[in-house]
């Protein structure tokens, strides 16, 4: 499986990494040939074997670490520089070829390990090509594949995302737009988790697999205020070991996080599971995937941790050196005398004194009161 002769050879197919502008560490590229599409994931298995240094490196890790001013790598950057899709000419990928039936469900799945040559493009590039082939091919796939999750349950919860970056010392704050090509980046990525699941379970090879129990109720919100509260009402997704369970969220009955073994162990922990079974070898015991899993997510709980803590400390940063700003908060929750407040700009919550007339998802104009970088705080008042 090492050699390049082991490999399929899909270099004809044209395959696209579809990633935010000044991504450093693209692991998955899409293609898509006749009825077929192919998810290609960069086969980092392929470097990094179970037990080595390197492995036990990024276990200790669980996942890389984003900050605003700085990305820790769960794998030493040569890596991705050898791996990443479309940064050599020619990338060795652990591909997932998969075919949808009618009602968008997966009738057929070939794990394979290929060699791939990538064209990366940035999500706006993506959007301004989505109705030419391939992508207007793929996004056809990814509607269908995204109506089957929907009936089968799955919430799709659009609350404001930012992407916050610290650039020449200026505090960079971006929105997280919901175009069309990151929709379908999102849906095929989940059907290649999915493929992966079912390919793993259907031969019994032990991974972790994503659950996620429902909800006490069930609904399909509409409007900030109503995801915002649906979205508090979810429990937290899991790793299982042994038969999959569903995943409520998605509206899947089996699925693994398989599309970025360069960013996430648990990732790479699928992969080496593959690349074990394709070249004949016994893979882990479940009792040994349970463990390094156990090991891992401390890592990566650690690593979301600190994400949310440093992206609060420089956007309050970022309010700091500018005293005068202003803008508009949408109402999410009224408390007995409090209204919290969802300030989509900067994906901020705050708390304002609730006034009578105020209604769940009214825009609120406001204006910043106080920062205090010390205790991670900021107020803002309405304006008049």
């Amino acid at each position: 499986m090492g050699r390049e002769s082991d490999r399929l050879d899909l270099t004809h197919l044209p395959a696209l990494a579809i990633d935010d502008e000044g991504n450093q560490d693209p692991d998955d590229a899409i293609s898509v040939d006749g009825e077929r599409v192919w998810v290609h994931v960069a086969d980092v298995a392929h470097l990094v074997a179970a037990d080595s240094e390197l492995e036990q490196e990024a276990r200790a890790r669980g996942a890389n670490l984003y900050l605003p001013e700085r990305t820790i790598h769960m794998l030493p950057p040569a890596v991705t520089e050898q791996l990443g899709l479309g940064l050599q000419e020619r990338s060795p990928a652990l591909s997932f070829g998969i075919t949808l039936d009618a009602e968008g469900a997966i009738a057929d799945v070939l794990v394979q390990p290929s060699l791939v040559r990538v064209q990366r493009l940035s999500y706006a590039e993506a959007d301004r090509r989505l109705e030419q082939p391939p992508l207007s091919e793929l996004a056809a796939v990814a509607e269908r594949y995204r109506a089957r999750r929907l009936a089968q349950g799955a919430t799709e919860i659009d609350l404001p995302e930012v992407n916050v970056r610290v650039q020449d010392g200026e505090v960079v704050i971006r929105p997280v737009e919901r175009s069309g090509a990151r929709a379908l980046v999102t849906e095929l990525m989940l059907m290649a988790g999915e493929a992966a699941a079912r390919y793993c379970q259907a031969r019994a090879i032990p991974i972790p697999y994503a659950t996620q129990p429902a909800p006490e109720r069930i609904e399909q919100p509409a409007g900030m205020a109503a995801m915002y509260a649906y979205r508090r009402l979810f429990k937290p997704s899991r790793s299982l070991v042994g038969e999959p369970s569903r995943h409520f969220g998605l509206g899947l009955d089996a699925y693994t996080r398989a599309t970025s073994p360069l960013r996430r162990y648990s990732d790479l922990l699928v992969h080496q599971q593959l690349r074990a079974h394709l070249q004949g070898a016994e893979p882990l015991t479940a009792e040994q995937v349970s463990r390094r899993i156990g090991e891992a997510e401390q890592g990566a709980m650690t690593a979301r941790r600190a994400e949310r803590q440093s992206n609060l400390h420089w956007k309050l940063v970022h309010l700091d050196r500018n005293p005068r700003w202003s803008g508009e908060g949408v109402v999410v929750e009224l408390q007995e005398r409090k209204a919290v407040l969802m300030i989509p700009p900067l994906a901020l919550e705050t708390r304002i004194r609730a006034k009578s007339d105020m209604a769940l998802d009214q825009r609120i104009p406001l204006a910043l009161a106080e920062v205090d970088l010390a205790q991670g705080e900021c107020q803002f008042r309405v304006r008049g």
